[in-house]
């Protein structure tokens, strides 16, 4: 495309609000705040908070969610679901909040794995 093209806004997606991907990142809100599904990857990444283990979880209709724990206040579940594979069933649920006497609560997480045999699942 020539610079000097003029782009319709209509036609441009970065001009309309609308085609903002909705996030993939799960939020837990309230307590009692659940998601389960199937690990797809974990993996570190670096934020303006520290570093959180970012769970991947694949939800029964195949959409994808990112979960993030801190290793500074989930370093117990962290450790937990190093023991999780990829295709292992995972669950997270937010059981209450915790006074740290910062500005916001920690969330009190908790963590579940039911472990999937891969040698016995067949394929379609």
């Amino acid at each position: 495309m020539s610079k000097d093209k003029k782009v319709d806004p209509v036609e441009d997606l970065f001009e309309d609000d609308s085609t903002i991907p909705e996030s993939n990142w799960f939020e837990f809100s309230k307590i009692g705040d659940v998601i389960t599904g199937e690990l797809v990857e974990a993996f570190d990444k670096e934020g303006k908070f520290g570093t959180q283990r970012v769970y991947v979880v694949r939800i029964k209709d195949g959409r994808e969610y990112n979960v993030g724990l801190k290793h500074t206040t989930h370093k117990v579940q962290i450790q937990q679901l190093k023991r999780a594979e990829p295709g292992d069933m995972i669950g997270f649920r937010f059981d209450k909040e915790v006074d740290t006497g910062k500005v916001n609560p920690a969330k009190s997480i908790s963590v579940r794995i039911r472990h999937v045999d891969k040698k016995t699942e067949t394929s379609a």
